[in-house]
């Protein structure tokens, strides 16, 4: 049996691993010039860059953690997040530092210090126009003192790298890089696993799905305090500043890599990185969706194809799901 699988991201390579192991010849076919998709990671003077910004692997779920962990293991990383705000720098999300920092705040007050201008800049919509799949994403008040952005029972990156990991997902897998678009559709097939834009798949018969895409300032700089700051504030007009050097604990370096995120709109010149599940999109979804569930033997999975804001853990479980492993 024949298993073709479009894109080598997370659920691309989750689907091949499942797939090979019920003998499937399975082979992959992905666009970019590398496997991984945004986990894709490289050496950048001694520092290990995820190139599509920051991808930590969190969970509560004992299977997706052991799933995951076969293929390398992971350390205990935990991301430190702070916020730039009109009030100071304080953690996030708001715990026991901040109020020592600004005062109780109240949830409205938390919105409005944290999150509103934030969103606001990274989804180009106001704050009261998005919907709770993503306002309701981050706790808003958390109590304690942990400096950890996620409260996950695990939380850590591949001790090797992601691409290391993916490369062992995919062992024994015929993968295509550099691929057109629609390579794969010359292909015969007796299940096919997308993972793309299912827009795109369906040739935007229903009109174009809105996505937001990112830009990265790349630059070398000295050791930041924290691994990443979050500007949530109209002064400054990118998203967030990140230091790679954290993933892996190398205190001892005095220089380092960082990259600026800004938020734009996604074009067919860059990638799509969050849908836009807001105003008519989802009416135009629901009609992509419909659409999908009358294909035969085709599984619709991952962030693009499904059309939702899902982390990585959530990405693996879905895919494990629509292909009944582990039940």
């Amino acid at each position: 049996m024949k298993a073709i699988i479009v894109g080598s991201g997370i659920s691309g390579a989750t689907a091949a691993f499942i797939l090979k192991q019920r003998g499937y010849d399975v082979e992959i076919f992905e666009t970019r010039p590398h496997i991984a998709g945004n986990c894709y990671d490289v050496k950048k003077n001694g520092i290990t860059v995820h190139k599509y910004g920051a991808h930590g692997f969190h969970t509560n779920l004992d299977r997706i953690w052991n799933f995951i962990n076969q293929f390398g293991p992971f350390n205990n990383w935990c991301a430190e997040v702070v916020a730039n705000t009109k009030e100071g720098i304080i953690p996030i999300p708001f715990n026991d530092i901040s109020q020592e920092i600004v005062g109780e705040k109240t949830k409205d007050q938390i919105i409005d210090l944290l999150f509103r201008d934030y969103s606001e800049k990274m989804w180009g919509k106001p704050w009261e126009e998005l919907p709770s799949e993503i306002t309701a994403r981050i706790k808003k008040r958390r109590t304690g003192t942990s400096p950890c952005y996620h409260s996950d029972k695990y939380c850590g990156v591949p001790k090797y790298g992601y691409t290391d990991l993916f490369n062992n997902m995919l062992e024994g897998i015929k993968v295509h890089l550099n691929c057109a678009p629609h390579d794969w559709r010359k292909q015969r097939y007796d299940l096919l696993v997308y993972t793309g834009k299912i827009d795109e798949y369906f040739h935007y018969s229903y009109g174009r799905l809105g996505y937001r895409s990112l830009i990265f300032q790349w630059e070398k700089a000295k050791k930041q305090k924290v691994f990443q700051v979050n500007e949530c504030n109209k002064d400054n007009n990118w998203m967030r500043l990140i230091d790679h050097s954290y993933y892996y604990d190398n205190s001892n370096v005095e220089d380092t890599i960082i990259h600026k995120e800004y938020s734009c709109a996604h074009t067919p010149s860059n990638e799509p990185f969050y849908p836009e599940n807001f105003g008519e999109n989802p009416i135009i979804y629901k009609k992509y969706n419909s659409a999908a569930k009358s294909q035969s033997n085709v599984i619709f999975t991952g962030r693009l194809a499904t059309y939702k804001y899902i982390d990585l853990d959530t990405a693996v479980a879905q895919t494990m799901n629509k292909l009944n492993y582990g039940k």
